[in-house]
């Protein structure tokens, strides 16, 4: 599918720890262009989008989040596979053409790295609970951004990624 799932290494001392989030080298196709961070509260929910330029490079600090994921790329040999990873640590990247979404399951922090400066008119959304895509979150009535709420369908979705110019 193209995601790569990468654990953190913790190297600990009396002073604590510290752990390598990024190294050039591991992705070098892929040059990092803005960092976020965002904090999360339990039952947030965040998604589904999808983008056709960037890609995305999440980095669970704490907390515990479910992400769903769900190959869109017509010329990938994993097109159509979706998959959930529950995750308490580690790094996800997250090429174009693959829908996500994450719900935070326990309150917790993000680091997050983008190819591309965010653009709306890069990050299409559907709602998180249309069946069609085939992500199951183990969410009830999570918090959700107005738009997440007011996404259209997942058709709706596919219609407008096939559409974009590429």
């Amino acid at each position: 599918m193209g995601v790569v799932l990468r654990e953190l290494q913790y190297h600990a001392d009396d002073r604590g720890n510290l752990s390598e989030i990024y190294r050039q080298e591991w992705h070098s196709d892929i040059r990092l262009s803005q960092w976020n961070v965002s904090h999360c509260v339990n039952n947030s929910l965040r998604g589904v989008h999808l983008h056709l330029k960037h890609t995305d490079y999440l980095v669970v600090l704490s907390g515990r989040f479910v992400f769903g994921l769900r190959d869109l790329r017509r010329d990938s040999e994993s097109f159509g596979r979706t998959a959930m990873l529950d995750l308490t640590g580690g790094a996800l990247l997250i090429p174009p053409g693959v829908a996500h979404g994450f719900h935070c399951v326990a309150e917790g922090t993000l680091v997050y790295g983008l190819s591309h400066s965010w653009d709306l008119e890069d990050d299409l959304a559907c709602r998180w609970d249309d069946p069609d895509h085939g992500l199951v979150f183990p969410a009830t009535d999570p918090i959700l951004s107005a738009r997440d709420r007011d996404a259209g369908g997942f058709d709706d979705l596919l219609t407008r990624f096939e559409e974009m110019p590429r």
